[in-house]
């Protein structure tokens, strides 16, 4: 075997034996944004995330105040209730190694408040069992593939004097699990 021929099939095995370390390297660290999020907030309950933590969390904006719910829908869907801003306002649902897979604004909010819904399908076909059809529907449904995720809540900061105000719309916020009638 020539030199050149098993210089070209080392460099082809390095370059592979990288390139499959990048994508295996997520799944095994115990540090990333996902798990650092999770850790401080208990089960379908908002937790305030403050200022100088958000510094020491990669690609967040200084000008937003933010909140998360590690949300678990093996008891039921979980509904997410925020009350409008005067600044903008949205909720991103994120799962482990997935990341972000759906994301609502302010926008698409009825009755003075941001109302989400995320449950499994299973869930989803249930409610929508139980719809009245009468009645119009006020929420924003949301499937999840899997029983575990984070919603983060963000409310845009316009000025350094509105920080408190953006955390007390988080604060008011609501991430509840919810029994289906059987």
């Amino acid at each position: 075997m020539p030199v050149s021929l098993l210089a070209l099939v080392f460099v082809l095995m390095a370059t592979l034996a990288h390139i499959i370390s990048l994508f295996i390297l997520p799944f095994g660290t115990k540090d990333d944004v996902f798990s650092r999020l999770e850790r401080g907030a208990a089960t379908n309950m908002i937790a305030l995330i403050e200022a100088e933590d958000l510094k020491g969390l990669p690609f967040v904006d200084p000008a937003v105040a933010m909140a998360v719910c590690h949300y678990d829908l093996s008891a039921g869907p979980v509904r997410l209730r925020v009350p409008l801003s005067e600044t903008f306002l949205s909720i991103s649902l994120a799962e482990r190694h997935r990341g972000i897979y759906a994301s609502v604004s302010d926008r698409a909010a009825t009755g003075g408040s941001l109302d989400l819904v995320v449950a499994t399908q299973a869930q989803l076909d249930r409610i929508t069992l139980l719809d009245d059809e009468e009645q119009a529907i006020e929420e924003i449904r949301m499937p999840a593939r899997h029983l575990t995720g984070l919603a983060i809540l963000k409310v845009f900061v316009d000025r350094p004097s509105s920080r408190a105000r953006a955390q007390e719309v988080l604060r008011a916020a609501r991430c509840e699990s919810e029994r289906l009638p059987d």
